[in-house]
């Protein structure tokens, strides 16, 4: 045993005694794999200590693993950058930041595709899949990587990897609403894992197969799926999905209206959450109580209910928490006889929601921009190969040059022919790498342009959405002056329906702001121009230049800016005759020009 599988040895004796207050290892160890030698069994050890500090400290972890994935890429290890790659994905995903999440399986799947390892290949693209459709709600491209995965699976006979991916589709069709083709691709699963003896597996296809009948609103088989899967975790303890089994009874029960058995269960789940210290599916329990309490009239119990939730997801910034319970006081309230205020918990409800669609936008952007650099990245590594190569055939040349040295005057002629090829092949080898290099200069240009017009893209988009806005409130004005001569006993109602739709559209100047500040933000290099050829230009003529530049018409500024049309033209006439434009060349196309 080398000294180096000693040490990783020691790591995993030390860390088993450390006490749980003390989740750290001992300098002395971290000290001890700084010396090692720099060689994969150091990658390895460093992976280790990763995997070992994930639970307690993750960024710590994630900065070991940094660690050894550095030193296995200077190694040109293939099989060391794919287990560390991979390793960094599951830290990332465990943090729930999913970008560099699937950045490090893509890349993991690469070194595992030149390795033929189609074991880890299949169980890596189980993973993407999960990610794309819980995750980033990409049920395209999340199908895709399951099909992948259970290709190598099938190919192979990875009976394990075969159910997983069955699993995984039967969830893609249960989030489809297609039941029936869930239903089948749970059996699948089932049949496997029952043919393996995996009960915890068996007991979480028992229950998935009970959530499709409730969601078919068949209770009687959903309690007969549900009492299956909790017999097989109890008999095993696997305490957190027991949790979610009695949870599910606890729905089973509220539909067929037992609310004290709804409720019993529901208690059992909330105890079993509590040991396992499950914040996040605290959450959802309180979600589905709350709900059982306003089916059955229980508002107090319902409200309480739902605060608690509220509480625990604004501790925890759980934003998809803090949307469904104010959702569920909105509802509860508007039960129970309070429109004042359901309305006032469904417009904090509205806030919530926009702003998750607002961060599953600039994910989704986010991920085009990354394979973008990915596939950068990609030529930028066959470039790397191909100067290998090269480098390889320049050894074999010099080689081949002092052979023909040692031999007689008589070889003069062809030592002077591999000269001759040396240089050819130097100028060939030029050639490709300014080939190469000028199109990764093109590829990054037009990932700068795709930007630019994405952001440009974005401010014309927001600023139809305030001038619609604006026709919105003018129209609303109209309704108004209509009222006045509308009965009384009528009048208050129609109030009542233009009070609701005004406080959707209230929004108006906190756009407007937001509008100006982006226009400011993404035009920034613009401005900077602008200012040191004309820096006597005011701040309101700089933004008319922006929005005249995105090529709004004169009526959309005025909405924008809250003006007349007439004294946007003025204004257009006073910025030509500061920029000294002729009238016969266009303001705009001037404009895009700086």
């Amino acid at each position: 045993m080398s000294k180096q599988i000693r040490l990783l040895a020691l790591i995993l004796v030390v860390f088993h005694h450390i006490p749980v207050a003390q989740p750290y290892p001992a300098d002395s160890i971290i000290a001890r794999i700084a010396v090692m030698e720099e060689n994969n069994n150091k990658v390895e050890a460093l992976n280790a200590l990763g995997l070992m500090l994930a639970k307690h400290d993750p960024d710590r972890a994630i900065y070991y693993v940094k660690q050894a994935l550095s030193l296995a890429n200077q190694l040109q290890s293939v099989e060391s950058c794919a287990n560390t790659n991979m390793i960094l994905a599951d830290l990332y995903e465990r943090k729930h930041n999913f970008q560099p999440s699937i950045n490090y399986y893509l890349i993991s799947i690469k070194h595992f595709e030149k390795l033929g390892n189609e074991l880890e290949l299949s169980r890596l693209y189980n993973r993407l899949g999960s990610i794309y459709i819980h995750n980033h709600f990409d049920f395209d491209q999340g199908l895709n990587y399951f099909n992948k995965a259970l290709g190598y699976a099938i190919k192979n006979s990875f009976k394990a990897e075969i159910a997983i991916s069955y699993s995984h589709i039967g969830d893609f069709y249960y989030d489809q609403g297609q039941l029936t083709e869930a239903l089948n691709y749970h059996l699948e699963a089932f049949e496997i894992y029952e043919m393996m003896s995996n009960h915890e597996a068996m007991a979480y296809s028992y229950n998935e197969m009970g959530e499709i009948y409730l969601l078919k609103k068949n209770y009687d088989k959903a309690f007969e799926y549900f009492h299956k899967a909790i017999e097989l975790n109890e008999k095993g303890n696997y305490q957190e999905n027991l949790a979610i089994n009695y949870k599910n009874m606890a729905e089973v029960f509220s539909y067929k209206g037992h609310s004290e058995r709804a409720r019993t269960f529901f208690e059992k789940s909330r105890e079993i959450i509590m040991a396992t210290e499950s914040p996040e599916k605290l959450i959802e329990l309180y979600d589905k109580l709350g709900q059982h309490y306003s089916l059955f009239g229980e508002y107090d119990s319902a409200i309480e209910t739902f605060n608690t939730m509220k509480s625990l997801s604004t501790e925890l910034h759980h934003l998809e928490g803090l949307r469904d319970a104010h959702l569920g006081l909105s509802t509860t309230y508007e039960h129970s006889g309070n429109p004042r205020k359901a309305l006032e918990y469904f417009k904090l409800f509205t806030h919530y929601k926009d702003t998750l669609f607002s961060i599953s936008r600039t994910e989704q952007l986010g991920e085009l921009q990354t394979r973008f650099g990915l596939d950068l990245k990609e030529k930028e590594l066959a470039l790397k190969d191909n100067q290998i190569t090269l480098l390889q055939r320049e050894q074999k040349l010099i080689k081949s040059r002092q052979l023909l040295l040692i031999l007689s005057l008589s070889l003069l002629l062809i030592l002077s022919i591999l000269i001759y090829s040396r240089l050819q092949q130097r100028n060939r080898k030029n050639r490709m790498q300014m080939e190469q290099q000028e199109a990764l200069n093109k590829a990054s240009q037009t990932l700068m342009e795709a930007k630019l017009k994405t952001k440009n893209n974005e401010l014309v988009n927001f600023a139809i959405h305030l001038v619609e806005k604006n026709k919105f409130l003018e129209e609303l004005r109209n309704d108004l002056r209509r009222i006045r001569g509308v009965p009384e006993e009528e009048r208050e109602n129609k109030l009542k329906e233009l009070s609701l739709t005004v406080q959707k559209n209230i929004k108006l100047q906190k756009d407007l702001e937001e509008f100006q500040k982006n226009v400011d933000h993404t035009h920034q290099e613009f401005f900077n121009k602008l200012r040191n050829s004309f820096p006597d230009l005011t701040k309101n003529e700089e933004r008319l230049c922006a929005m005249l530049r995105l090529n709004l018409s004169s009526k959309e500024i005025a909405a924008l800016s809250n003006i007349t049309v007439r004294a946007v033209e003025m204004g257009r006439y006073r910025l030509r005759k500061k920029l000294g434009i002729p009238f016969e060349t266009s303001l705009n196309e001037y404009l895009k020009e700086i």
